[in-house]
């Protein structure tokens, strides 16, 4: 058991040091904790107005703690991912301020002043380590670089570096690196663009219609008892029974959604999981107590 609360006071500490990374300062231990306290009722608090069972009630905590436990990593690779749409803005900028005769230090400034979203951020720490440590520039880039979680941002280091010590024409080389780049982005947008047209369809089927039309029947269903004597109505237990099967449908449809997008990364897996699931129960719930009144 120590070794287990071992764990998760690291697993804690490091998704509270990716979250200030990610830009929530104010978050500490105690404020996850509670977070994470929160993940854990809100589903018991589900058993009790949409009567669920305690399988559903189960399923629902560890999807959740476990999204909770995720969402940090997630958050910080999407601050990654913006560093490095923007990367090449910042390597185009470098390329105008190296084509009229200033040097490298000022090339960076140059992006600094641009105010190159999350860019600018990690290009000031190079020039920092330059004018406040006094590091050399070959240090400044190949410390920032490396305490990046980007591996282009490190090819780039790597690129300024090798280029200002063996010499050649760095802004023809910074020029066909950014052009690369932006057409490798523009690749991977198109091809995301139709992954999620298809995908969008399912999602809005499989998580919204389908759970919706189990919902009307089962309200269907009860307002013919209320209307008939000899008819029977729909027992809470089969309407916990029907949720279940809802729950684990769309959540394994959410788990297989996120592979086309991002491929085999567990933790968006399992936050699409929780998401399609949460939705799919509540899409039957809703039209279940609406159809009363619908038909009323």
């Amino acid at each position: 058991m120590a070794d287990i609360g071992e764990i998760f006071q690291r697993i804690i500490k490091r998704n509270v040091i990716l979250l200030r990374k990610a830009g929530f300062r104010k978050i500490d231990e105690n404020k996850y904790l509670m977070i994470l306290l929160l993940a854990v009722v809100v589903p018991i608090v589900m058993k009790f107005i949409v009567h669920l069972n305690l399988r559903s009630v189960t399923l629902l905590i560890v999807l959740y703690v476990l999204s909770v436990l995720m969402i940090p990593k997630v958050i910080y690779e999407l601050k990654i991912e913006e560093f490095e749409r923007n990367l090449p803005k910042a390597l185009y900028v470098m390329v105008l301020s190296l084509e009229s005769g200033r040097s490298i230090v000022d090339a960076i400034q140059e992006v600094v002043d641009s105010g190159i979203k999350e860019v600018d951020k990690v290009f000031l720490k190079i020039i920092l380590l330059i004018k406040e440590r006094k590091l050399s520039f070959e240090e400044a880039v190949y410390i920032v670089a490396n305490s990046m979680d980007s591996h282009i941002f490190k090819l780039v280091g790597r690129l300024l570096i090798e280029t200002r010590k063996y010499g050649g024409e760095l802004a023809e080389t910074l020029t066909t690196l950014a052009k690369t780049l932006e057409d490798l982005q523009n690749l991977r947008s198109q091809l995301l663009s139709v992954t999620a047209n298809g995908l969008a369809v399912g999602l809005v089927i499989l998580c919204g219609v389908v759970p919706a039309t189990a919902g009307i029947i089962g309200g269907y269903l009860n307002i013919i008892s209320s209307l008939l004597p000899n008819a029977t109505p729909v027992k809470p237990e089969e309407i916990a029974k029907c949720m279940e099967v809802i729950q684990i449908g769309t959540g394994i449809f959410g788990l297989l959604f996120t592979i086309p997008l991002f491929g085999l990364k567990v933790s968006r897996m399992i936050i699409g999981c929780a998401l399609c699931m949460t939705f799919g129960m509540l899409a039957f719930y809703v039209t279940l107590n609406m159809t009363g009144i619908l038909f009323k």
